[in-house]
């Protein structure tokens, strides 16, 4: 009955924030943009006392049921868009951000153990990203984003860590009986780490990226003593100077760096050092080997570059923490996935910018991939002659693919067209190599010793 209560309670707060936001709107003139926030920081704030108003975690998923269908109904039924969605609706651009804000409060309250494992997140979904968001629309002067890439201003960046890090410092304070020098620690990795995705995030995916990152932030560190945390951000650091050199040294944007520097950061928590190395790899060598021609770093590669090289390989080792029963395949999938990218990108390199034939382009990129990542992949996981050999044919496999998209679409461009080939031809072969080897396991034993 109390949840209810709590439920009907939400529903009618929220809905007196959506009024309450278009007629400031219309009294004081406020941008879509302003409106917006207004309602974001309400429904955030209402969210923040949902670990002391609810009992149940069904509830908050019912709830989140009937809010998402109501936003639905907001976003298809004009009369409803026009009248009190406007304020929510308003912006000029494409945004899924008021779904994602619901899916996420949902999430994190379904996998919270502890009040404030839900508040620092929310609250940095709340807080950081609303004012952030308001500073640099409003003082924003010096842009990091390439322009085919979303604006994002260094002011809104250095105020979302100065709220984020509040944001976590405040609760862990409070709430928690984590020793200062720990507190501090973590609440500069969120800070840091909450704007960095922020600057990458796109059509409103910051509502749901930001609260499970942060969320993900505090589970890994909150248990592990100062060493351990230390010892993360000390891999921060590590990776930071990396991403430094390769931006130097390549035709990488700012954005590609700090999407880099995440996927770093989740590989390394969610894997562990051995499950580093293969992006490492490729990360390190994509661009020499030849080393680049200034024409080749004219042709700047945006953020998209580093997702299309590292979708498929997060994609495993997500499956491998719900699948732990296949780890020891899935990390051999996920290195899999970089030699394969490795491969289809020397090979579009020295054919479209260094005028090799496609026989020597080939052979050279299958060498690098080899060598790089499919040897020291043979000696960490342990290969046994069938999986080696399996292993092997896929990254020759998948060259014919690279020779077709070669053919089809212009290299020498970046473009939506060659990004999709890659990820597709990686994905598919990745997909079946996976799928044959967990039928030799069930079927003829494990064959592996990874590890």
């Amino acid at each position: 009955m109390s949840d209810l209560l709590a439920s009907v309670g939400v529903m009618g707060a929220l809905g007196a924030s959506m009024l309450l936001a278009k007629l400031l709107s219309k009294h004081f003139s406020l941008s879509a943009e302003w409106s917006r926030k207004i309602i974001h920081i309400a429904m955030g704030c209402i969210a923040l006392t949902f670990p002391f108003i609810f009992q149940n975690r069904l509830s908050v998923l019912v709830l989140g049921v009937i809010s998402i269908v109501i936003l639905l109904l907001l976003r298809n039924i004009k009369a409803l868009r026009e009248g009190i969605g406007k304020t929510l609706l308003g912006v000029g651009r494409k945004s899924f951000g008021e779904i994602y804000f619901v899916i996420s409060i949902v999430a994190i309250f379904w996998f919270h153990q502890s009040p404030f494992e839900f508040i620092i997140p929310i609250a940095v979904l709340t807080f950081a990203d609303s004012i952030a968001a308001l500073v640099g629309i409003s003082y924003g002067r010096h842009s990091i984003a390439h322009p085919r890439e979303d604006h994002k201003s260094s002011e809104g960046s250095v105020m979302f860590f100065v709220v984020a890090f509040f944001c976590a410092l405040i609760p862990l304070q409070l709430m928690t009986e984590i020793g200062r020098a720990e507190v501090l620690v973590i609440s500069g990795l969120v800070g840091l780490l909450a704007a960095l995705v922020e600057m990458v995030a796109k059509n409103g995916n910051d509502n749901l990226l930001l609260p499970l990152f942060t969320y993900n932030i505090i589970r890994h560190n909150i248990y592990q003593p100062l060493d351990g945390i230390l010892l993360d951000l000390s891999a921060m650091v590590f990776f930071f100077a990396v991403c430094i050199v390769v931006y130097k040294a390549t035709n990488l944007t700012k954005l590609s760096v700090v999407y880099s520097l995440l996927t770093a950061y989740l590989v390394m928590i969610l894997g562990g050092i051995i499950w580093i190395l293969p992006p490492l790899a490729l990360f390190l060598t994509f661009g020499i080997l030849p080393n680049m021609k200034q024409s080749e770093k004219d042709m700047t590669q945006d953020y998209r570059a580093i997702e299309t090289n590292s979708i498929i390989g997060i994609i495993c080792l997500s499956a491998s923490v719900f699948l732990p029963q296949y780890r020891e395949i899935l990390y051999l999938s996920f290195s899999l996935s970089f030699a394969c990218h490795l491969a289809i990108n020397t090979y579009s390199r020295l054919l479209n910018f260094f005028n090799l034939s496609k026989g020597l382009s080939a052979f050279v990129g299958l060498v690098k991939a080899v060598v790089f990542i499919a040897l020291p992949a043979y000696f960490l996981a342990n290969m046994n002659q069938l999986t080696l050999i399996l292993y092997l044919s896929t990254i020759v496999l998948v060259m014919p693919a690279a020779i077709f998209a070669n053919s089809v679409y212009d290299y020498t461009k970046v473009g939506e067209e060659t990004f999709r080939a890659n990820k597709v031809a990686v994905g598919t072969y990745v997909g079946i190599f996976t799928v044959v080897m967990i039928i030799i396991l069930e079927f003829g034993g494990n064959g592996n010793g990874i590890y």
